[in-house]
């Protein structure tokens, strides 16, 4: 795996699944991780985890559906480890209900909020000190929902993950002329906790054949190490099997 010493990794749904792995292999590459999510108790099991691999971690408990808290992990980052080289915007949610029938309007709100807004916000934050540096780099973790939508991801989750090119489209506009790149990263059906939101539950054969976390992560480290001048604007990953 590539080396990340001295880089700032900042990771949005850190405690479980992709966020959890992307962490941990971020860490072991020799990186400062920053580790938000909404359960502290979780995110230190993930920094015990991250520190044990070498890297140095911070826990940042924080609702991503919240600005305020959105900002005060930020600020505890540059805190703690000085100006943010990497931002992944990982964090992300479904709900059991697919169809517009049933999705109500708020859960369509708490989706986007999740999915996407605090994506933007994020982004918002970073984008003037990487632009100011010459250099940074910001994954958005998406879904090959957001190229194929349908029922069978939902109304909401599908929209979100649609949003998410959108926005990093603008961000490569935006960033590309002062060195930032953004790489927009479209997983397909993967054994996280949210596989198991879906309607129609998966055996553990089913899901051994499925995107294990640790195949993002290693991605994402890869993105993280590759030189400023390189720009991979688009990743779609689907199992081999299904």
């Amino acid at each position: 795996m590539g080396d990340l010493s001295g880089k700032t990794i900042i990771v949005t749904g850190a405690s479980s699944g992709f966020g959890e792995a992307i962490a941990i292999a971020s860490a072991e590459a020799g990186a400062n991780v920053s580790l938000v999510a909404r359960r502290k108790d979780a995110l230190e099991a993930v920094a015990r985890a991250a520190e044990a691999r070498g890297g140095k971690t911070l826990v940042c408990p924080a609702d991503v559906s919240d600005d305020a808290q959105i900002y005060a992990a930020l600020e505890k980052t540059r805190a703690g480890f000085g100006p943010i080289d990497v931002l992944v915007n990982n964090a992300g949610t479904n709900i059991t209900q697919r169809s517009i029938i049933d999705t109500t309007a708020e859960q369509w709100r708490e989706l986007l909020e999740i999915n996407l807004s605090s994506a933007f916000v994020f982004t918002k934050a970073v984008l003037p000190e990487m632009k100011a540096r010459g250099d940074g780099l910001i994954v958005n973790i998406a879904s090959r929902a957001g190229m194929f939508p349908s029922l069978l991801a939902g109304v909401g989750y599908s929209t979100s993950k649609i949003g998410m090119e959108a926005l990093n489209t603008v961000t490569n506009e935006e960033g590309n002329p002062f060195g930032v790149r953004a790489c927009l990263f479209n997983p397909g059906a993967g054994n996280t906790p949210i596989i198991d939101r879906r309607p129609v539950k998966f055996s553990q054969e089913a899901k051994m054949k499925m995107i294990q976390p640790e195949d993002i992560a290693a991605t994402v480290v890869f993105l993280a190490c590759l030189p400023p001048r390189v720009n991979i604007d688009l990743i779609s990953m689907m199992p081999t099997k299904s």
